[in-house]
């Protein structure tokens, strides 16, 4: 299956974790955020001015690279705090 959806991984100084944004292939705005909010996955669509449509593929491949992501975030934030003492 060809997506339309393109997920970006964010790094951001002022965050602990990084963050994922979601976007249609083409498009230079994201319409989801996808962070880290007390060890958990947080979603936070944004008000775009469209509409937002998905289909349960484009839908189960957000979901499946979240909560790929989710642990390796964790691990990395945690080998980096045991790394400083």
């Amino acid at each position: 299956m060809k997506s339309n959806i393109r997920i970006e991984e964010v790094g951001d100084v002022n965050s602990d974790y990084p963050y994922l944004e979601v976007f249609y292939t083409g498009d230079i705005a994201p319409f989801l955020e996808i962070s880290i909010n007390n060890r958990k996955l947080s979603f936070k669509i944004y008000n775009s001015g469209k509409d937002i449509l998905l289909n349960y593929e484009e839908w189960e491949y957000i979901h499946k690279t979240a909560n790929e992501f989710l642990p390796i975030a964790l691990k990395n934030e945690d080998d980096y705090l045991n790394w400083q003492g």
